[in-house]
């Protein structure tokens, strides 16, 4: 299987490689992931203007009250990531134990000290902001498995102590997130540190029997909650019970019929009118489709995914350079990517069960917004750090 996605992945190359001398010099993996950011960013910061108004004024007496976070979250993230981009990727993958026990310790203090809504313990109150522990423990668990399948490339290619030290550090992160809970977020991890196990070489034995044993803990987690089970249920038929468990969805997809091909108009939603619950966070996309129609998702959607293709090239010239570290992170961060568009597209067109997760740079959310973009910076590090061959030659079976 490791083979397989190699081949797939060196085939894409190989295709870029045959039309990139046909394009501007100015045309590469860098400008373009800067390009499509900076315009999921502007397009996310006016949804959020328009999504969040209605509700901002009834509960805070003040439209402008998301929009003001909203421009504080980006000023942040954007200092955030500059310093994560002049910390040099050898500190990272030095003090990857370092970072997860930061990452345990955010986690503990959300069971203790945090801030429940909704019924769920998932964010730590500071000065007034909210950091949600989880969005973080993404990008932590990311950078230690990158470090980890090549540190112990020996233990994750022959034999099975390499996936059960993993699954150790794994188990205790995520059985964390689970009791805030926050199913979302931890399938995200759970499946960044498993595809980064895959890509490094890790036999299909292994990688199936872990595949099949977390999909069993998935279901049980299900099954043992109901509300998770009405969940899984109502996306199937919303229109059920509009006004119980499918209230959400039902009111989403009244949203994309609303807009047709090119949507009603920009701050003319109906659905934002407190219809469709906070829309400014997970329902961003219901909303764009309504003001923008499928004009305006296919936009969004192009732009996310090329910038999830510039990142996943960028990855696989480290690789090629034989800097694997940064190769596997620059392929951990494109997974979290990955699963984050396609549940929270999936869950606004009734394709999967809701789930807490946010579409990067779009939707409203200040730890969401710093971990994308630090995430975004370090994927830019690893472009910067990696363009000559490694002459240490790091060793993996990739």
């Amino acid at each position: 299987m490791a083979e397989f996605a190699q081949t797939t992945i060196n085939k894409l190359s190989q295709l870029y490689d045959r039309w990139l001398p046909k394009l501007p010099a100015e045309i590469n993996p860098r400008n373009v992931l800067i390009f499509c950011v900076l315009g999921l960013l502007c397009i996310g910061s006016i949804m959020v203007a328009s999504a969040s108004m209605p509700y901002a004024e009834r509960m805070h007496e003040n439209a402008f009250h998301y929009v003001t976070r909203h421009g504080i979250s980006i000023f942040v993230a954007a200092m955030a990531a500059y310093l994560a981009y002049k910390v040099p990727l050898n500190v990272w993958f030095n003090n990857t134990f370092f970072l997860w026990i930061i990452t345990i310790v955010l986690l503990v203090a959300v069971l203790v000290v945090g801030t429940e809504v909704n019924g769920s313990k998932r964010w730590i109150r500071l000065a007034g902001f909210t950091l949600q522990a989880s969005e973080v423990g993404k990008v932590m668990m990311a950078i230690f498995t990158a470090d980890y399948v090549v540190r112990r490339a020996e233990e994750v290619r022959n034999n099975i102590k390499g996936l059960v030290r993993l699954s150790v550090i794994m188990g205790a992160t995520v059985g964390l997130i689970i009791l805030e809970p926050d199913l979302g977020a931890t399938v995200v991890i759970t499946l960044t540190m498993l595809g980064i196990f895959f890509l490094a070489g890790a036999p299909w034995i292994q990688f199936g029997a872990a595949f099949v044993t977390l999909f069993g803990v998935f279901v049980a987690a299900i099954l043992l909650e109901p509300y998770r089970l009405q969940r899984l249920l109502s996306f199937s038929n919303p229109w059920e019970d509009p006004l119980g468990t499918g209230y959400q969805l039902s009111n989403a997809l009244m949203a994309f019929g609303r807009g047709e091909w090119t949507g009603v108009g920009l701050g003319h939603s109906i659905q934002k009118m407190s219809y469709l619950p906070e829309a400014h966070t997970d329902f961003m996309l219901a909303i764009l489709g309504e003001e923008f129609g499928f004009m305006g998702i296919s936009t969004i959607l192009l732009l996310s995914f090329t910038m999830l293709i510039c990142c996943i090239r960028i990855g696989h010239r480290a690789l090629q350079h034989q800097y694997l570290r940064a190769g596997y992170l620059a392929y951990g961060i494109s997974i979290i990517f990955l699963l984050q568009i396609l549940v929270n597209a999936g869950m606004n067109m009734g394709m999967l069960p809701t789930k807490g997760l946010t579409l990067p740079f779009i939707s409203y959310g200040g730890s969401s917004l710093i971990v994308c973009a630090v995430m975004i910076s370090l994927i830019l590090k690893i472009d910067s750090n990696t363009r000559e061959v490694n002459p240490s030659r790091e060793e993996s079976s990739f």
